[in-house]
C-alpha cells in the first residue's frame, strides 16, 4: 500500500505542474466553477468542478489505479476502516497495521525468508493467527488452491503455523499475506523462539473465555430471577428492566468472544465455502436479532442467557482444541532431544572446550569421546572406533569408522576417542533431514480426515438451505413466526450431539486404553484400525530383542568365563552380551581380569597370567593366530545362520566361538500368527543387512518377498507410501529413531517401549507395555470403539433429523429448542460411556 501512496503521490505533483503550465500557455481553459474536495484515495485537497461525483474525486490517475486495485481485491472496508481510525484519532501501531509489502523483504521475514528451489518455486514457512480448528486449515487450504501462483498451503495444526509454495514470477508474499488478512487470519514471520505466537495466542484465547464467563454469569443470574418472577410476581416495569440488561448481556457476548463465529461466517461467505462456523454464526445472529425485539417489545422470549452460555461453551471448546494441538510434537524439539546440546569444539592448539552445539559450523574441529553421542554429521580425522547406528540406521551390529569415514549425529561412540571435522549441524544434519521426513508425513492428509472435511462442508450447506427454506415457508404467515422457526432449526441443528458422537467415543477409549498402558494420541488411529490391512514391522527392538546376546557356544566353556573376566571394563554391545551370558550360566569371574587394549575389532587383555584375546577373525589372525578347520567350518555354520561369530584366543589359541545375534522378541512369534488369522498383511522393514532380515522373517514365518533389509530412514519412507491401497490401513510398528519418518506417514504409526523418544512422538499410539501381546488388544479395542461410533452417530443422526423436521413444522419455539439440543448431547454421553468399548486385561 506504500507503494501505491508514493507512486500517487509522485503522479499528483505531476499532473499539477502539468495543468498549471497548460492554463499558462492557452492550451486549456481555467475551470470558472470549481470546488475543492478531498482525494477519495489519498484525502488530498483537489479542485475540480462543481458537478463532479464524489466517488469520482481523484487528485491524479495514479490514486484513481490504487483506487480501483483495492476496489478488485474486494478490500474496500480499507477506507471505512481508515476514516474511523482518523476520526478517533487512533494510530495503529505500526506492528500490526497491514503493511503487506514488508511481506516481500528479508530484513522483515527474518527465519520466515523464502527458500529458492530449482524448479523456480520459493517456499516459506509463517505463523498463522487466528486458527481455530480443523475446519479453519481446510478452509484456507480450499481457497488458496485457486489462488494464482500459490501451488501450495499446507497448515500444520500442531504449532499453527502454515507451510507456503508459490511461484515469485506470478504472485508476491506480500498478495498471499493480504488474500489470508481477507480470510481472516493473520501471518507474521517465525519468531526466533517458535513458542511466543503461540503463547500470545493462548493468552487471547484465555481473556476471551474470561469476558465470555463473566457474562454469562451474570445473564444466568438475570435469567434466574425472571424465573423466579414467574412465582412471586414480579413487577412489568422490573421485568421489562432486567430483560432489557440480559439482553444487553447476552448482545456484548455475542459481538464480543463471539465475534470470531461471524469472522469465520463472513469469510466462508466471500469465499464461497462451507465453513461450520457459519450455522453458529447464523444461529447466534438470529436469537440475538430475535431476543432484542423481543426485549424492546416486551413481549416473547429473549433467549439472552442461552446466548451466553453457548459462547462461552463454545470459547472453552476452541481452548482446548488449541491446547491439544499446542501439545503435538514438532521436528526441532525431538532433535534437540535426541542428540547432545553441547560439543568439544577443539582449537587451534589442541585445546577443547565446551560449546553449544548450534554454535557450531562446517570445518570446525570436535572430539567425540567413547560413551558419547556424535552430535554433528562429519568425517573423522583422528583415531578408529566402533558406532552404534541403530539409532539412525536400525542396524543391529556396530560399526567400524577410521579416519576418513563419514559420521552421522546421533550415533553413539563405543569404543574410543575419535576427531571429527564437522560438515553439517542441526537440521542440515542427517538426523535433522529425518525430522524434517517425520514433520512432513504428520502433516499428510489420511482419507478420514479429508471424508471428515468433505462431510463437514456438507453439513453446513444442509443446515443453511433448510434453515432458509423454513424462513421462506413460514414468512407469509408473518416476520416474526418464520424468524422463531428458523431459528429454532439452527438451534436444535446445532452439531453439538453430532459433532460429539465421534470424539467422545474415542475420548472415553483413550482413557480406558491408558489404564492398560496403551497410550494412543490420535483418536483417528483406532478408526483405521477396526478393519485390517497392511502391517509393517522395523526389526531392531521391535520383532528382536534389539541387544545382542549368545545364541550359540562351540568349543571351551572355559573361554567364555576368560573373556567375561576382561570384557567387564568395556561399554560395547558384544562385550555386555558376553556378561549376561556368563551370568546367565553364573560363571565366577576371575578378579585378576586387566583389560589391556581395546581395538576396532575386539579387546585384549590378562586373566590369571593367561593372555586372551576376544574379537572378530581379522583381529585373530592379525595376532599370528590360526583357526583351525573345525573352527572354521563352525564360523561358516554361524554365518550361514546370520549369527555374527567372536572368536576368544587364550595363549594364542582359539579355544571357543560364540553366535551373536539379537534374539526374537518374546510373543513375536504368536503375534504374527494372530494378526494373520485377523487378515492382516505382514511385511518386515529393517536397516540391518538383508540376509539377517530374512532369516528373522523365516523363523517369524514371513512371507521372503515381504521382508527388507538394508533400507534407510528415507526408503522405509518411500516403502510405507508405496504399500498404500485405498480402504486398507498402513501400519508402522517401530521403536527407532530410523523409523519417525515411517512412523509418521503411515496411517497408524505404533511405537513400543524402549525406543527412540522421537519415534514415540512421530507415532499416535505407543505401547507402553512393552508387551507385543497388547497389539492384539489394541486391535481388539479399535473394533469395539468403531462400534460404538456407528452406534453413537446413528442416534445423534436420528435425533437432529426428527428435531429439525419438528422446527421446519413449526412444532417447536426456539426455548424448547434450546432445551431439546442439550438432551441429544446427554444420549449420546449415555450411551458412550455404558458401553464397553475398550476392555483390556489388568495384566497388561
Amino acid at each position: 500500500m506504500k507503494a501505491l501512496v508514493d507512486q500517487s503521490g509522485n503522479a499528483k505533483q505531476t499532473n499539477a505542474v502539468a495543468h498549471a503550465e497548460a492554463i499558462a500557455e492557452g492550451k486549456v481553459e481555467a475551470i470558472a466553477l470549481s470546488i475543492t474536495l478531498p482525494c477519495i484515495h489519498c484525502g488530498e485537497p483537489t479542485e475540480c468542478a462543481t458537478d463532479t461525483k464524489r466517488t469520482d474525486v481523484f487528485c491524479c490517475s495514479g490514486c484513481r489505479g490504487a483506487y480501483d486495485l483495492i476496489h478488485g481485491w474486494g478490500l474496500a472496508d480499507f477506507y471505512a476502516l481508515r476514516d474511523q481510525m482518523r476520526r478517533s484519532g487512533a494510530a495503529q501501531p505500526a506492528s500490526t497495521s497491514p503493511h503487506y509489502e514488508q511481506f516481500d523483504t528479508s530484513e522483515f521475514l527474518g527465519p520466515s525468508t523464502p527458500t529458492q528451489h530449482g524448479d523456480g518455486l520459493c517456499s516459506t514457512e509463517l505463523a498463522l493467527h487466528g486458527l481455530h480448528c480443523a475446519a479453519c486449515a481446510w478452509l484456507i487450504e480450499k481457497v488458496a488452491a485457486n489462488e494464482p501462483g500459490l501451488k501450495l498451503a499446507r497448515v500444520k495444526m500442531s504449532d499453527h503455523t502454515v507451510q507456503l509454495i508459490f511461484d515469485p514470477q506470478e504472485t508476491k508474499l506480500s498478495r498471499i499475506a493480504r488474500l489470508f488478512d481477507r480470510l481472516g487470519y493473520k501471518l507474521t514471520p517465525l519468531d526466533r523462539s517458535r513458542d511466543t505466537h503461540l503463547q500470545l495466542e493462548n493468552r487471547r484465547l484465555l481473556i476471551q473465555i474470561a469476558i465470555a464467563g463473566f457474562l454469562a454469569a451474570n445473564a444466568m443470574w438475570i435469567a434466574v430471577a425472571l424465573y423466579a418472577g414467574d412465582y412471586s410476581g414480579l413487577a412489568p416495569e422490573f421485568r421489562y428492566f432486567l430483560g432489557l440488561v440480559g439482553t444487553a448481556l447476552g448482545t456484548v457476548a455475542v459481538i464480543g468472544p463471539g465475534r470470531t463465529f461471524f469472522v469465520g461466517a463472513l469469510a466462508s461467505l466471500r469465499t464461497w465455502t462451507p465453513h461450520m462456523d457459519l450455522p453458529v454464526a447464523l444461529g447466534l445472529a438470529a436469537g440475538m436479532v430475535v431476543g432484542a425485539i423481543n426485549a424492546i417489545s416486551g413481549a416473547g422470549h429473549t433467549y439472552f442467557d442461552t446466548l451466553a452460555t453457548l459462547v462461552f461453551l463454545l470459547r472453552i471448546g476452541r481452548w482446548i482444541q488449541f491446547r491439544q494441538q499446542q501439545r503435538a510434537a514438532r521436528a526441532v524439539d525431538l532433535m534437540l532431544r535426541i542428540t547432545p546440546r553441547h560439543a568439544a569444539l577443539i582449537g587451534d592448539f589442541g585445546e577443547t572446550s565446551l560449546v553449544l552445539v548450534e554454535r557450531l559450523i562446517p570445518g570446525n574441529r570436535i572430539r567425540v569421546a567413547a560413551g558419547e553421542s556424535v552430535p554433528a554429521d562429519g568425517v573423522v580425522v583422528a583415531g578408529a572406533t566402533q558406532l552404534d547406528r541403530s539409532l539412525l540406521t536400525g542396524e543391529s551390529i556396530p560399526a567400524e569408522v577410521v579416519s576418513g569415514d563419514a559420521v552421522a549425529a546421533g550415533t553413539v561412540n563405543l569404543v574410543a576417542s575419535i576427531d571429527v571435522q564437522v560438515s553439517a549441524v542441526g537440521r542440515d544434519s542427517r538426523i535433522g533431514q529425518v525430522m524434517q521426513a517425520v514433520e512432513a508425513a504428520a502433516i499428510e492428509k489420511t482419507p478420514i480426515v479429508q471424508f471428515a472435511d468433505r462431510i463437514g462442508g456438507i453439513f453446513v450447506v444442509v443446515i443453511t438451505l433448510l434453515a432458509a427454506a423454513t424462513f421462506a415457508a413460514w414468512l407469509p404467515s408473518g416476520l416474526s413466526e418464520a424468524t422463531a422457526n428458523a431459528t429454532s432449526l439452527l438451534i436444535v441443528a446445532c452439531p453439538c450431539a453430532l459433532a460429539m458422537a465421534t470424539p467422545l467415543a474415542i475420548s472415553v477409549a483413550l482413557g480406558r486404553a491408558a489404564k492398560a498402558n496403551i497410550l494412543i494420541r490420535d483418536g483417528h488411529s483406532l478408526q483405521q484400525l477396526a478393519s485390517p490391512g497392511v502391517i509393517w514391522f522395523d526389526k531392531t527392538g521391535t520383532l528382536t530383542a534389539g541387544r545382542q546376546a549368545v545364541s550359540h557356544l562351540a568349543g571351551d566353556v572355559e573361554g567364555l568365563r576368560l573373556a567375561a573376566s576382561i570384557e567387564h571394563e568395556c561399554q560395547h554391545p558384544v562385550a555386555s552380551a558376553i556378561l549376561r551370558e556368563a551370568e546367565r550360566r553364573r560363571m565366577r569371574l576371575s578378579s585378576n581380569g586387566t583389560l589391556t587394549q581395546v581395538q576396532a575389532g575386539g579387546v585384549i587383555g590378562r586373566v590369571d597370567e593367561q593372555f586372551v584375546v576376544v574379537g572378530n577373525a581379522t583381529l585373530i589372525r592379525s595376532h599370528g593366530i590360526e583357526l583351525t578347520k573345525a573352527m572354521q567350518t563352525a564360523m561358516d555354520e554361524f554365518v550361514a545362520r546370520g549369527e555374527s561369530p567372536v572368536l576368544i584366543a587364550v595363549n594364542s589359541q582359539v579355544t571357543t566361538l560364540l553366535g551373536i545375534t539379537d534374539p526374537i522378541r518374546e510373543g513375536a512369534e504368536a503375534l504374527i500368527a494372530d494378526l494373520r488369522k485377523r487378515g492382516w498383511q505382514i511385511g518386515m522393514l529393517s536397516g540391518d543387512h538383508q540376509a539377517i532380515a530374512e532369516r528373522v522373517g523365516n523363523l517369524l514365518q514371513i512371507a521372503p518377498e515381504r521382508c527388507h533389509g538394508g533400507l534407510s530412514p528415507e526408503e522405509k519412507l518411500a516403502a510405507i507410501r508405496q504399500s498404500r491401497v485405498p480402504g486398507r490401513a498402513v501400519v508402522m510398528i517401530g521403536d527407532g529413531a530410523n523409523d519417525a519418518a515411517a512412523l509418521a506417514a503411515a496411517d497408524v504409526g505404533v511405537a513400543v517401549r524402549g525406543g527412540a523418544e522421537v519415534s514415540l512422538q512421530a507415532a499416535p499410539v505407543f505401547i507402553g507395555s512393552g508387551k507385543l501381546s497388547s497389539i492384539v488388544k489394541l486391535l481388539q479395542g479399535a473394533q469395539r470403539t468403531t462400534q460404538l461410533i456407528y452406534l453413537s452417530f446413528a442416534i445423534s443422526l436420528s435425533y437432529n433429523v426428527v428435531s429439525v423436521v419438528l422446527a421446519m413444522c413449526g412444532w417447536i419455539s426456539p426455548l424448547v429448542a434450546a432445551v431439546l439440543m442439550p438432551i441429544s448431547s446427554v444420549s449420546v454421553l449415555a450411551v458412550t460411556f455404558g458401553f464397553k468399548s475398550f476392555e483390556v486385561e489388568s495384566q497388561v
